[in-house]
């Protein structure tokens, strides 16, 4: 009888500590098999946000991808981009016409800072980007130091008609191709910040980061 209690004993012992090690190697297995940290870095080595990286990457997706990527010792797998060539550059001179006659110059915006957004009515992500971007230009109403301006190269008539059924807060400019040619880019839309000097400060097509895109705009204002 001693001995089957002995017996017993040692069996739910092993039992135990089996259990106790199969449960460690679950956990160790299950550590192993996580996903590796992954960090992103803009071209002058500041932490992005994974939105950011798609936006900044996508701001010429026609180029050639030189995105530097590095896998650390620990499995860390970090992502820097290549500077966007347009930033830092002086915006080309523009006159466009607005929808409701008033002409507008690159020379009478000195000063303020500018926003600008090319588009036309067949564009989906365009018409998509629009409820936002209405609601980015609402945080800046009452200001006179930063102007919004949409362009496109569409026919003023169509642009009148499109917008009467949906709405957009920017000031437009129909007509407009040679105007947007200056800037000599490709795909729509495209989301552009020059500064009070005439600098172009932000550059991106499609935006997933539009915390970034308003922090843009207001550190501009504040200079």
């Amino acid at each position: 009888m001693f001995e089957q209690m002995q017996m017993r004993r040692t069996f739910i012992l092993a039992f135990c500590v089996t259990g106790i090690v199969l449960l460690g190697c679950l956990i160790g297995f299950a550590q192993s098999n996580k996903p590796p940290k992954t960090l992103f870095f803009d071209s002058d080595g500041n932490s992005i946000t994974n939105n950011e990286f798609v936006d900044i990457r996508m701001a010429n997706f026609h180029y050639p991808d030189k995105t530097i990527v590095k896998t650390l010792q620990d499995g860390t797998i970090e992502f820097r981009l290549q500077k966007i060539a347009q930033e830092g550059m002086q915006a080309p001179e523009f006159s466009v016409k607005a929808l409701d006659g008033k002409m507008i110059t690159s020379a009478e915006l000195k000063g303020k800072v500018v926003v600008l957004n090319f588009w036309f009515i067949g564009c989906p992500v365009c018409r998509a980007h629009k409820p936002k971007l209405n609601d980015l230009k609402s945080r800046f109403s009452g200001r006179d130091d930063v102007v919004f301006v949409a362009t496109t190269a569409d026919p003023a008539g169509e642009v009148k008609k499109y917008l009467a059924k949906e709405p957009f807060d920017y000031v437009n400019a129909a007509d407009a191709k040679s105007a947007m040619d200056a800037f000599v880019f490709a795909g729509f839309p495209k989301n552009i910040v020059i500064d009070r000097s005439g600098k172009i400060v932000y550059w991106r097509s499609t935006i997933a980061a539009w915390d970034k895109f308003e922090s843009v705009i207001r550190t501009e204002i504040g200079r």
